[in-house]
Formats: structure tokens, sequence, C-alpha cells
């Protein structure tokens, strides 16, 4: 099923297993099961620029007091709550609106989102055929012409060395995201044929990096997805969420201290 109308609350509401949910049980089925999600600054800045990146015209994001202190905010917080929107402050949403700006003015960012077959932030469930898992995703922008699945990211360094973004994929095991997102949409008939993060700097020049996923990544991520579905459907089945981790964990002195002594 898709829904290209679906709230960000109310998709975030259902019960189905998301990509957060994987790179939660990544870690451990303990912490997936005991996974809490939290509004704050950072992720509401984030939000943000996804939306004045991707639907500017919808009127979601309020640029709100200067500060988030005192009566001003907390009013301005219970009214765009009620409204459905994201309210920033001054400064964070000045961020944002140049995020977004800068973003577009990415000739392959541009010409991704604005084809006038994209779609944005689409919400989509499906089954999981191989566990009876419900699944479900919410592409930032999805183009079936060209199979082209694009997700933004902001951060504080988007350039190509492994140093740089790249450190990040594998820190936020945002390889496991783009692996979930092209299963859930192969299941729903929706070929995925170049796997794209826009990463944009959180500072000025708020540089962009446009960072294409290889088939050796995606097929490694596959696997990894495919077993951390298992793990969750094995750990529903018999209502069991450990860490696996040691009962005592033993510390020993680590090589590279061990070379600065000698």
């Amino acid at each position: 099923m898709i829904d290209p109308r679906m709230s960000n609350h109310a998709y975030h509401a259902r019960d189905e297993i998301s990509s957060s949910d994987v790179k939660a049980a990544s870690k451990s089925l303990a912490h997936w099961k005991g996974a809490v999600r939290s509004e704050t600054p950072a992720l509401a800045l984030g939000t943000g620029f996804h939306e004045l990146t991707l639907e500017p015209d919808e009127g979601r994001v309020i640029r709100g007091p200067e500060t988030r202190r005192g009566k001003a905010w907390s009013e301005a917080k219970e009214e765009a709550e009620a409204q459905g929107q994201v309210l920033l402050t001054q400064g964070d949403y000045d961020i944002c609106n140049a995020m977004a700006e800068s973003a577009l003015r990415h000739p392959r960012v541009a010409s991704i989102v604005r084809h006038p077959s994209a779609m944005i932030e689409h919400s989509i469930f499906v089954t999981c055929p191989e566990t009876g898992l419900g699944l479900r995703c919410r592409p930032d922008c999805y183009v079936k012409e060209g199979g082209l699945l694009l997700d933004l990211k902001s951060t504080l360094d988007a350039g190509p060395s492994e140093r740089e973004f790249q450190k990040h994929i594998w820190s936020y095991n945002y390889d496991l995201q783009m692996a979930f997102y092209r299963y859930v949409l192969a299941i729903e008939k929706l070929p995925v044929t170049h796997c794209i993060f826009a990463a944009v700097e959180k500072s000025p020049p708020y540089a962009v990096g446009v960072h294409v996923l290889s088939n050796g990544v995606l097929d490694y991520a596959h696997q990894r997805m495919m077993n951390i579905l298992r793990r969750i459907k094995k750990a529903q089945d018999e209502q069991s969420y450990p860490t696996d981790w040691p009962e005592v964990n033993i510390i020993e002195l680590p090589e590279w201290l061990k070379a600065k002594e000698q």
C-alpha cells in the first residue's frame, strides 16, 4: 500500500517495522525493543531541512522566536503542534532555509526532487514475504523513471573521502537504511537502480555532496538487513529481547596502547 498524503506523525504512530527499527536492532534486540522516539532540536532541524527542500510550498515549517525559552516559545510550539507544523528558532530556520537552497542549487539533486513524477515522502507499507513482518518506509524522494531513490542528510561533513561523509554511512548504518528502503520498494514492485544520498553541511557554505551506494555495499547491507529481520521475527515469537552481551566483559590492554608504551 502507498499513501501519498499520510502525515509524518501518523506514519510514526504505526507499528510496522521501519528502517529505524532495523538500525536499532543492529546494536541489539534490547536496544530496538526499548527504543523511545523523542523530539530534539537536532531532529527538528533535520525535519525542517527536509520539508523546506522537498515540499517548501506546504508551509509546514515555522520561523519561531529567537530561543526555546519563555512563554512565546511554548505558545508557538503548542499552536504549531496543533497544526501539524515544525517550529524552529529563528536561527535554526535560517540554517535550514540556507541548506535547502544550497541543495536545490545542485543540478543532480534538483533534477530528482523536481522531477514531474517524483514521489515525495510517500508512506509505503508491505509484508515481508520471508518473515511475515509488516514493514514500512517513507523515502524522501523516489523517481520510478530511472529507479532513483534519494535520501537527504544534514551533516557536519559532506565530502567524498573515507574520513568525511563515508564515515557517517558506517557510523549511523545509513547503508542498512537504504537496503531496507530498496527491499520495501521492491516488494511494492517499485524498482530501485540507484541509491543516492544528498548530504548537505549544516554550516556555511552549506556544501552539498552526492553519494551513490555501489552494488557491493547494497548487497552486503541487504544480507545484514535480512538477518536482522529474521532476528526480530524470532524475538517477537519468543518474546525475548537480549543484548547478547557477556555477563561480565573483561577489558584487556589494547594493541595501540601496548605499541605506545614500547
